[in-house]
Order: C-alpha cells, then sequence, then structure tokens
C-alpha cells in the first residue's frame, strides 16, 4: 500500500511537469466526455418524446384488435364481444381502457373535401388515453353524442369552424354507401401538420349509427404506466384466446418508431467509439512524448532495481490520473449543460415540424439518466488505461546501460 501511495504522488507530480501538454490533453478528454454526456442525454429526450407523440396521440400503450387483422384501413374489422376486453381490464386499476371504431370516410364542405379516418371513441374514456382532448383551440370536446372533431389544418381547408356542418361519406359494415352532415363541435390542434389533417373523431354511438354497425367495435385502446406495459400486455395474451383477438403494444403498432430508436442507439455506440479512439490517441501521444522525455529518468530507476511491472504501474497511473481529472471536468461541464437543456429544451422545429414521431412538442428536452453517466466515465477511465499501456510497455523495455548514456 505505501509503495503504491508514493507511485500515485509520483504519477501527479509527473504529469504537471508539462502543464501545458498535459492541460491540453485534459481538455480534450474533458471535451469528447462532455459532449458524449449531452449527446446521450439528448437521445433519452429525443426518445421519449417519440414514444410519447406515438403513445399519446393515437396509438396508446397497446391495442386489443381482431385476431388476423390487417395493417391497413380499408374496411371496418370488428373486434368479436369488446366488453369482454374492457371487463378484463376493469380488474387492472392502472390501466384506461376505451372502445374505438375505426375506418376511412370522406369529408366535404362547400368549399372542398378530404380523405379522413374516421375514429368514433368513448369520449370519457378517450380524453384520458390520447392528448386530442387537452389540445383543443376552439369548441369543446366530443359529447356522448352527435357532432365531429376536426384537426385544425383540416378545418382551414374545409373553410369550416366550431357550428359550421360538413358531410361525411363512408362506407357501411354492409358495404353500402352512406353519408351523414354533422356539426362541428370542437377543432384541436397537435404538434403534426398530417395528423390534425386526417383524423377525425366522433363519439362511439354516432360513429357505430353511421356506419350501420349497432354495438361494432375495432379495437380497444388501453393506456397504462410505461413500467407496465409489457405485463399488461402478456397478461392479456394468457387471458384472452389468441384465434379471436390480438393485443398489440405500441411497439408493434408503429414498429417505424421502434427502428428507429435501435437505430439511433447504434449510431450513438459508433459515435462513442469513434470519440473514445481520439481520445485514445490523445493519451498516447502525450504519454509517449512523457516516456521519451524522461528515459534517463527510467533508466535511473531500472539501475536502481526498480522491476519493469512497476515501471508499467506508475505509467499506467500517471494515464489514469489525466482521465480522472478530465472525466471530473467533463462531468461537471455536461452535468451542468444537460440541466439548462432539460430546462430549456432544443427546438427543432425548423426541422421536425412535418415528422410524425414529434406530434406533442419539437421542443427536445435533455433527459440525463445516471447509468449513461456512469458508463460514460467508466469507458473513459477504461480508455485511459488501455492508452496508457503502449508508453508503458515502451518505458518498461528500455536497458538502463542504453538509457543512462544520455546522461
Amino acid at each position: 500500500m505505501d509503495q503504491l501511495t508514493m507511485f500515485l504522488r509520483l504519477a501527479v507530480r509527473n504529469i504537471w511537469r508539462s502543464p501545458r501538454r498535459s492541460l491540453l490533453t485534459i481538455a480534450a478528454i474533458a471535451f469528447g466526455l462532455f459532449c458524449l454526456i449531452i449527446f446521450q442525454a439528448l437521445k433519452v429526450g429525443l426518445h421519449r418524446e417519440m414514444v410519447a407523440s406515438t403513445v399519446q396521440v393515437d396509438a396508446a400503450s397497446l391495442q386489443v384488435v381482431a385476431a388476423g387483422r390487417g395493417e391497413g384501413l380499408t374496411r371496418l374489422q370488428p373486434l368479436r364481444d369488446p366488453q369482454q376486453v374492457v371487463s378484463l381490464l376493469a380488474e387492472r386499476s392502472e390501466a384506461v381502457a376505451g372502445m374505438r371504431l375505426r375506418a376511412p370516410g370522406l369529408l366535404s364542405s362547400p368549399t372542398g373535401s378530404a380523405a379522413v379516418v374516421l375514429t368514433g371513441v368513448e369520449p370519457e374514456h378517450e380524453a384520458q388515453i390520447t392528448l386530442v382532448a387537452g389540445r383543443l383551440v376552439n369548441g369543446r370536446y366530443l359529447e356522448p353524442r352527435g357532432g365531429i372533431l376536426l384537426g385544425a389544418v383540416l378545418a382551414e381547408s374545409l373553410g369550416v369552424t366550431v357550428g359550421d356542418e360538413v358531410t361525411v361519406l363512408v362506407q357501411t359494415l354492409f358495404g353500402k354507401p352512406a353519408s351523414r352532415r354533422l356539426p362541428v363541435r370542437g377543432i384541436y390542434r397537435t404538434a403534426l401538420a398530417s395528423f390534425d389533417r386526417s383524423h377525425v373523431f366522433l363519439d362511439l354511438p354516432t360513429a357505430q349509427s353511421l356506419f350501420d354497425a349497432t354495438d361494432v367495435v375495432t379495437a380497444v385502446a388501453v393506456q397504462v404506466p410505461p413500467e407496465h406495459e409489457a405485463a399488461l400486455a402478456a397478461w392479456l395474451r394468457n387471458r384472452l384466446p389468441a384465434d379471436h383477438y390480438r393485443v398489440a403494444t405500441w411497439q408493434e403498432l408503429a414498429p417505424d418508431v421502434t427502428q428507429l430508436i435501435d437505430l439511433n442507439d447504434g449510431t450513438m455506440r459508433l459515435l462513442v467509439l469513434i470519440v473514445f479512439a481520439i481520445v485514445a490517441l490523445g493519451i498516447v501521444n502525450t504519454m509517449g512524448m512523457s516516456v521519451m522525455e524522461r528515459t534517463t529518468e527510467f533508466g535511473v530507476l531500472a539501475a536502481l532495481g526498480i522491476r519493469p511491472l512497476q515501471v508499467v504501474v506508475l505509467v499506467i497511473l500517471e494515464s489514469l490520473a489525466l482521465g480522472v481529472v478530465a472525466a471530473l471536468a467533463g462531468s461537471l461541464a455536461g452535468v451542468a449543460a444537460c440541466g439548462y437543456l432539460a430546462s430549456h429544451g432544443l427546438d427543432l422545429t425548423s426541422v421536425t415540424s412535418a415528422n410524425p414521431h414529434f406530434a406533442t412538442s419539437h421542443v427536445i428536452k435533455a433527459h440525463l439518466v445516471g447509468a449513461d453517466l456512469l458508463l460514460a466515465n467508466l469507458v473513459g477511465m477504461l480508455t485511459a488505461l488501455l492508452a496508457g499501456l503502449v508508453p508503458a510497455w515502451r518505458a518498461s523495455r528500455l536497458v538502463p546501460a542504453e538509457a543512462l548514456r544520455r546522461l
């Protein structure tokens, strides 16, 4: 222990023999760690926003749909005995469930028309499942019976406002065309114009009457805290017959989101490798120069009986000391920057306004996870350790007689 303490003192002293070089190396390592901490925190915030947009705008945490139902929305695909699903979910206090009827339709007004996705919902439940009820800019949310809810972009293109009537044209459950004039009860606006342009909402009884589909439901949407999603999905699959029902999580309903998250994770891992490869080169260069300048010193130490392994330990401790100081500086700066970005966020409206994965907000806020901070520091320490091995090995290979010739 006394020998290790002595080596630590020597290592710290040796670092400051060339303060300019050491400070530049520390600054480079700290900046690399600083950037990684911020990128990782912003990546987590980005993923949280993408998931929130997927879950809160439309998909919900999971949906129970008819077994074998395709992804296309060309016709009504009724769910068998939806009340059984709702009754089953009533046993789970953490879950909020709402029945839906969804099918394509055509909306028209005196000034235009648009193809839309019509969704009949239970207003009192749907308001707790998605965020549309909280994004009203005019009028009020759906009532138990009658009226329609439009997105602001769609309302503007059709030239209608609250109180006006629009004509809804659909294909009924039996394949016959049907139309009805409905009053506009409310107008909503999310952060995604394409969603507002194509999604309209009705109360469930009105939708069932319009489609001539009494008591028909196409899905039961369920909202649940993220930590309970997997357990609830497994619980439902064990209790609902697979030949009648399919339990689809938001990951299955929106596979593009999960793929983008995986892609971002892979890109971040590649970035980590690149940054720390550059950091390692900096440490190798610094320690290599230090070893070259101290060739005679290492020769004297070897002549005094210092073993090669002890020389390796001394040089590696110097490398680790550089890493520790840099990690402390980079972590403090990174945490401070993440605190600012968590409070103020980063406005990406100019590059995400048409992106379907940013329907709740275009402001990305950093979310620093303790495990990510710890991992970044551990990787930094490991990089410093490995980068010190090459100059340490060279120092341990010095022949005392040849090194002492420089005296």
